[in-house]
């Protein structure tokens, strides 16, 4: 009967030790929330007159592959693991301009995201600017999984203008996206 017991025992330490090696440094818990932080430079010809209407500018391409960020921070996750996916942050951020305007040019702009057999979806806005170095977008709160499972996905931003202007800005766009993956 001892002889069992002790048998049992050593059989059950064995086994919660093999468990326990077995256990890799990739293994993790779920949800696993992170950010995704971009930045996209990108010139801007720029036409405005002060007005209550918005222009709409030609997509922005963000071409962003989630995918391959998943699985280089999680090799044994992939896109197909998204639980959840939001643009928690936005800026656009002066750098240059051919005649010297900077963003107070802009008194207002809303930013969609677009990704192909999907209908564009209002991500961001911002009113009132008087900035001239940096418009901070207001985001809205939207699921943007299937939108961003897309490596075809990008931005389109429309402005509206605060005085008369013809010019090219050179401008960074910093999206900040926060995905949480799950098993």
């Amino acid at each position: 009967m001892i002889k069992k017991f002790f048998t049992l025992v050593w059989s059950l330490g064995l086994l919660s030790c093999i468990s326990l090696v077995s256990c890799d440094k990739d293994d993790i818990e779920v949800p696993v929330p992170f950010d995704i932080p971009l930045t996209v430079e990108q010139e801007l010809p720029f036409a405005t007159v002060p007005t209550t209407s918005y222009l709409r500018y030609p997509e922005i391409a963000l071409d962003l592959d989630l995918d391959a960020i998943i699985k280089e921070k999680y090799s044994k996750l992939s896109v197909n693991n998204l639980k959840s996916a939001k643009l928690t942050g936005f800026s656009i951020d002066y750098i240059s301009s051919d005649l010297g305007n900077k963003l107070d040019i802009i008194s207002g702009a809303k930013i969609y995201i677009k990704a192909p057999n999907l209908p564009e979806v209002l991500v961001g806005t911002v009113e009132n600017n008087t900035n001239p170095n940096q418009l901070v977008i207001n985001t809205v709160d939207t699921e943007l999984i299937d939108y961003l499972k897309s490596k075809q996905n990008s931005l389109i931003l429309e402005v509206k203008g605060s005085t008369v202007s013809l010019d090219k800005l050179k401008v960074n766009l910093k999206p900040v996206f926060k995905i949480t993956l799950g098993l």
